[in-house]
């Protein structure tokens, strides 16, 4: 997104939502670990299932060598693990097939047809979507080799044979392989109980390369210099083109008839009173979102638009990845950033930025704020989502807390200074947006960051007497869980106290289930207090509260307090449908209205122009267009779903959007999220679906309300 607004935190290392979802760059995750999972179908926690993979760690950035790759077949028989492993004397450059034979009674791994390991025990099938030649989103650290999987065959369960060749992926060059060194696929194979099965896999190991021997990786347009696809730009004339093209084709289309300038619908049959400012109303028992003039409005949005200068790519010490790069002065100067991410000492550039110079000229600026609200409009879309904003666009600007002190991960909720600092911070980002129309609503941090977890209340009662906190946190514990009975206490919590002094000084061992009380009324006093803070500066706004991640918490009551102090639960959702049952379950129990501020299914193009792979990935722009609808159509029929909003605007940078620095191939996110390229070009296949879908949305809901 475009200063001022801040950069999207969004450091998906610390995710764990679902075992579909790949939340960070696999070329660039912790550096010590490192995991490719030739096949894999398991629940790890409940001890089922089985996986055949690599595993391998290294010490602090240092990338993991060949010689301490294990090859591990997992086997879980619903009670315990068994893990049979190798470590050989590998070799590079050569074919190895390697064999999971799993029964009843135990499990053995055959390497090259001689078996090297076995364990005693049963199997469980675990009933999921199988996946392979996938590296788990937690373990794509650095390492001198490349892992190519050739072929998977899984015979016995209870759906037949399964065969699978990867002789494509394997023919792709190797400095797209660099890019991304997995291809994933999810394979719909079923096991069966008590039935044998035998997975069979072929796979080559090859040496990385240094990079600076296959230097530059990327052309002159941000795009690499080792793909080639149809109307891919290569000349600034071309480049120059395209915006005639899409000035033809917007002009073909034009503005959508039937909605006011807000996204509200004038053509659903009805409409309520317009108060200036969006707002919710509930009919037959569906809610609904009303514009400021007053009409039913389903919100479809786009993250981080118009973005003309974010998300950049760090530069500093791998410059020669790099075709060209622009001058830092005159016109270009705008494309680069030496502070991104609050950092020093690392130059980023945004080629996008230098795109839109090269198309548009010394007005670049206007004319990419001026094309953004002509294409969305024309879209369909209601408006920019979370990270973004335009002149008369509704939007959704998220509050930030960067200027007030942490006690650990939050500030101190009980202190009446942190309180004072807070509300300052809230009241200067609020007050000038206040009696903004095009505001929809606003939120305070972002997803796992402002869930209040376990260990940060245990951080806090290790603290000193004197932390407000620390006091709030003891009494309570005395009150409302010990029923003032210290002796009681003192013996749970493993301290010996005389007095409330002597508790409040002591270092206790609460019990879990202590702490877990804790945490509850620490985070209900903790949202309470932004809830009210919020609304006591502007009562005329919703609040989505924080993006809460279904799955990336410490458990289901974190949904239930942060939906207490909410108008709207927003919420984030990557996965390939629009609910799950626990989801729906968690809705209908809040009985308020929730709106999805991220979505995506960034397109893979087959790896074949160097982007990451992502968990809810697509495969082509058509594909990600019907993945879209789908989620739509499913979020308009939802009595409680008011809009969604899809991530991002444009695509990430192939060597990533950082955070970092140094000589490395990837730094951060490097996905295909975007409605544009790039050379700030649509992807007409994705956005004409879009289009579709966006303007048959209400529709879709009015129809669900009256079946």
């Amino acid at each position: 997104m475009n200063r001022p607004h801040p950069p999207v935190f969004r450091n998906r290392a610390k995710w764990a939502v679902s075992a579909l979802l790949v939340i960070i760059s696999t070329a660039q995750a912790d550096a010590g670990h490192h995991r490719f999972w030739l096949a894999s179908q398991h629940d790890f926690g409940a001890k089922r299932g089985f996986y055949l993979d690599f595993e391998n760690d290294s010490e602090g950035n240092a990338p993991c060598r060949l010689e301490t790759l294990r090859l591990i077949l997992g086997v879980g028989d619903g009670r315990n693990w068994q893990f049979p492993s190798v470590t050989p004397k590998w070799k590079y450059n050569r074919d190895y097939s390697v064999k999971a034979a799993m029964t009843p009674g135990g499990a053995e791994l055959w390497l090259d047809g001689q078996k090297v390991a076995e364990s005693r025990g049963g199997f469980a099938p675990y009933k999921d979507v199988l996946t392979a030649a996938h590296i788990p989103a937690w373990a794509g650290g650095l390492a001198e080799y490349i892992i190519r999987q050739k072929s998977l065959k899984i015979t016995g369960g209870g759906t037949g044979p399964l065969a699978v060749s990867f002789d494509r992926d394997m023919a792709r060059p190797l400095p797209l392989i660099l890019f991304e060194p997995q291809a994933a696929r999810r394979l719909l194979w079923q096991p069966k109980a008590g039935v044998a099965v035998t997975v069979e896999a072929v796979f080559r190991l090859v040496r990385s390369p240094d990079l600076k021997t296959l230097a530059p990786l990327i052309d002159r347009y941000g795009q690499s210099r080792h793909a080639d696809w149809p109307g891919k730009i290569k000349s600034d004339t071309q480049l120059k083109k395209t915006a005639m093209e899409e000035e033809r084709r917007l002009q073909s289309v034009g503005f959508p008839e039937g909605y006011d300038r807000y996204g509200g619908s004038k053509r659903a049959g009805w409409r309520e009173k317009g108060t200036g400012f969006f707002r919710l109303a509930k009919r037959g028992g569906y809610w609904w979102l009303i514009s400021p003039e007053g009409n039913p409005t389903f919100y479809l949005g786009v993250c981080t638009a118009p973005g003309l200068s974010w998300e950049m790519t760090p530069v500093t010490g791998r410059e020669s990845l790099f075709e060209w790069l622009p001058p830092k002065g005159g016109l270009y100067g705008a494309a680069w950033n030496p502070t991104a991410w609050g950092q020093t000492g690392t130059d980023y550039l945004a080629f996008h930025t230098v795109n839109m110079i090269r198309k548009y000229g010394a007005e670049w600026e206007r004319k990419g704020n001026a094309s953004t609200a002509r294409r969305l409009k024309t879209w369909g879309f209601s408006g920019i989502g979370k990270w973004g904003g335009a002149e008369r666009l509704s939007s959704f600007p998220v509050l930030w807390r960067w200027d007030v002190p942490n006690l650990v991960r939050h500030p101190d909720i009980f202190d009446p200074a942190a309180l004072a600092a807070f509300r300052e911070s809230i009241r200067k980002q609020v007050d000038s947006r206040k009696d903004d129309p095009f505001v929809v609503g606003w939120s305070l941090g972002n997803e796992y960051d402002e869930i209040i977890l376990k260990t940060e209340i245990r951080d806090i009662l290790k603290m000193g007497e004197g932390v407000p906190s620390k006091r709030a946190l003891v009494a309570y514990a005395l009150d409302s869980i010990y029923g003032s009975d210290l002796a009681r206490m003192g013996q749970a919590w493993g301290v010996q106290v005389e007095n409330h002094q002597s508790l409040y000084a002591a270092q206790p061992q609460p019990p879990d289930a202590d702490i877990e009380k804790l945490r509850l009324f620490y985070a209900d006093r903790y949202y309470a207090f932004i809830y009210r803070t919020v609304k006591e500066f502007d009562p005329n706004h919703l609040y989505f509260g924080f993006w809460i991640v279904p799955g990336w918490w410490e458990n289901e009551d974190d949904w239930r307090v942060g939906a207490r102090h909410c108008d709207t639960i927003g919420y984030d959702r990557y996965a390939n449908n629009f609910a799950d049952e626990q989801l729906l379950r968690l809705i209908r129990e809040s009985d308020k209205p929730v709106l999805c501020g991220e979505f995506s299914f960034p397109v893979w193009y087959g790896g074949r122009r160097g982007f990451g792979l992502y968990g809810t990935w697509a495969g082509d722009e058509a594909g990600a267009a019907r993945s879209y609808t789908r989620w739509v159509q499913d979020a308009a029929r939802n009595p409680y779903c008011i809009g969604l909003m899809w991530f991002q605007y444009r695509d990430q940078a192939l060597t990533g959007r950082g955070p970092g620095g140094g000589p490395n191939l990837v730094y951060g996110e490097h996905y295909a999220f975007g409605l544009l390229d790039m050379t700030d070009r649509p992807k007409w296949q994705l956005v004409n679906g879009m289009q579709a879908a966006n303007l048959k949305a209400v529709a879709w809901r009015m129809k669900a309300e009256g079946e």
